[in-house]
C-alpha cells in the first residue's frame, strides 16, 4: 500500500511539473494575427455588463476596426447584438467600445494562447472574460 502512495505521489508530481508552464499574454502581433477579420465563439460563459452570463458569444473583428457581437441568447435587460470599434495597444490588450453594451465605455482584454483555445481575461482587474476553443 505504501509503495501505491508513493508512486500516486510520484506521478502526481511529475504532472504538475510537466502540465505547470506559465502564461503569459499574446504580443500584438499575435492577438492581431488571431483576431483581425476573423470570427470568434466563446464558449457557453461570457461576460456582460461585469456579470458571468451562460450564453456564447460570437464576434467578428473587423480590418477597420469596426466590430459586430451577438450572444446566442438574448440576454437580460441588452440586445442580442451589438456593434462597436476594436484596436490593439501596443502592449497586446484588445480594447473595445460598444454602443449599447458595457454602457457604452471602453473595456480591455488580454489573450492568452493555450495549446486548444484562447483565454479572455478583463486586463483591469484579472477577471475572467471568457474561452475561445481552437
Amino acid at each position: 500500500m505504501k509503495k501505491i502512495l508513493f508512486l500516486s505521489a510520484i506521478l502526481l508530481s511529475a504532472s504538475s511539473v510537466c502540465f505547470s508552464a506559465p502564461l503569459s499574454t499574446m504580443n500584438k502581433s499575435a492577438t492581431s494575427a488571431a483576431l483581425t477579420d476573423k470570427t470568434i465563439t466563446t464558449i457557453s460563459a461570457a461576460t456582460l455588463n461585469r456579470k458571468i452570463i451562460s450564453d456564447s458569444f460570437t464576434g467578428y473583428f473587423g480590418k477597420d476596426g469596426k466590430m459586430k457581437g451577438t450572444f446566442a441568447n438574448k440576454p437580460a435587460d441588452s440586445p442580442q447584438t451589438d456593434q462597436g470599434t476594436w484596436k490593439i495597444n501596443s502592449d497586446g490588450k484588445v480594447c473595445v467600445t460598444w454602443e449599447h453594451w458595457n454602457d457604452g465605455k471602453q473595456y480591455c482584454v488580454v489573450f492568452y494562447k493555450l495549446n486548444n483555445a484562447l483565454l479572455i481575461v478583463n486586463a483591469a482587474n484579472n477577471d475572467f472574460e471568457s474561452l475561445v476553443l481552437n
